[in-house]
């Protein structure tokens, strides 16, 4: 049994549909009070000499601020070399391993 009876999914449609309608009816309106856009210049090949800006630009009535980023050449990383070397060790040397003078001891049995 579902909880939306048809009733309820009438009213849900009426303003899904009452809601849809008045936000393209205030994106109309919007696109409605737009100026023209300017004409386009000639292009003669050239580049037009930027001029600086100011720090943070006033931003406009509508639209978008375009902020421009101009990269700064990375400086060459310093090369750092250390030389390490081991100091005296705070703990006593290992003792050298001794050879065996002689041949091994044999076993002895008690004899069972």
């Amino acid at each position: 049994m579902s909880r939306f009876d048809g009733g309820r999914w009438n009213r849900i449609l009426i303003w899904t549909g009452a809601a849809l309608a008045w936000g393209t009816a205030l994106v109309a309106a919007r696109i409605e009070e737009k100026e023209p856009p300017e004409p386009a210049r000639p292009s003669d090949g050239q580049v037009d000499s930027v001029s600086p800006q100011a720090a943070m630009p006033v931003s406009p009535a509508q639209g978008l601020v375009i902020l421009r980023f101009t990269p700064v050449e990375t400086p060459e990383p310093e090369v750092i070399t250390v030389d390490v070397g081991r100091a005296g060790s705070p703990r006593p040397a290992a003792p050298e391993p001794s050879v065996a003078a002689g041949p091994a001891p044999q076993p002895s049995s008690s004899g069972s």
